[in-house]
């Protein structure tokens, strides 16, 4: 009985320290981090003592508590679409994050030639992401070869209306993040966007 009211004490802690995570709109890579260092071994190990189940399990029966636990700030439950990483239709690899206030397009371009990205928003509802990968220095003598290089087209529906005015681009460690305002009210059919990366 002393083993299950520890174990529910450091559950306790755990989820007041998720409570207090900073949450920033315009960046929220920070508050993932912090996230993760809280949902450490001991949280998982924890869970699993006190339902006697296997890891898994008990990862499982956690996700679903979650994402059942009442948000302040989230009205409306959005899940990720989780893409076939083998499609070639779904280059690059793109995420999509929603705030009160933003839509946050998240795409992996290891290799991006930063002066080649073309955007294009159609109705306010489709992005279009444009450009190239560069070429490696050493491709005449390869001898192997996974990555792909060259131009890339990728339309994109998006879960919500957004605006292209007040649209910000940013490329840091292969990963290029478009922040584009929600916007509820259609007024732009097409807006091309050439970001100074």
């Amino acid at each position: 009985m002393k083993n299950l009211q520890e174990t529910m004490r450091e559950l306790q802690k755990t989820s007041e320290s998720l409570a207090k995570l900073n949450f920033n709109q315009e960046h929220p890579w920070q508050a993932l981090s912090q996230m993760n260092q809280i949902l450490d071994a001991n949280f998982w190990e924890s869970l699993v003592k006190l339902t006697g189940q296997t890891a898994s399990q008990a990862t499982a029966q956690a996700s679903e508590a979650v994402a059942a636990m009442p948000k302040k700030q989230k009205k409306e439950k959005v899940r990720p679409i989780v893409m076939p990483r083998s499609s070639p239709e779904a280059f690059p690899v793109t995420d999509i994050y929603q705030t009160e206030h933003l839509l946050i397009v998240c795409c992996e371009l290891p290799g991006f030639a930063r002066d080649s990205l073309e955007v294009t928003l159609t109705e306010q509802r489709t992005l279009e992401i444009k450009g190239a990968i560069k070429k490696h220095p050493y491709a005449a003598s390869c001898i192997r070869q996974e990555r792909a290089f060259g131009t890339f087209s990728r339309q994109i529906e998006l879960p919500v209306s957004v605006s292209a005015k007040g649209m910000k681009a940013q490329y840091q460690d292969g990963l290029l993040e478009l922040y584009l305002p929600r916007d509820g009210s259609p007024r732009e059919r097409k807006t091309t966007f050439r970001a100074n990366l």
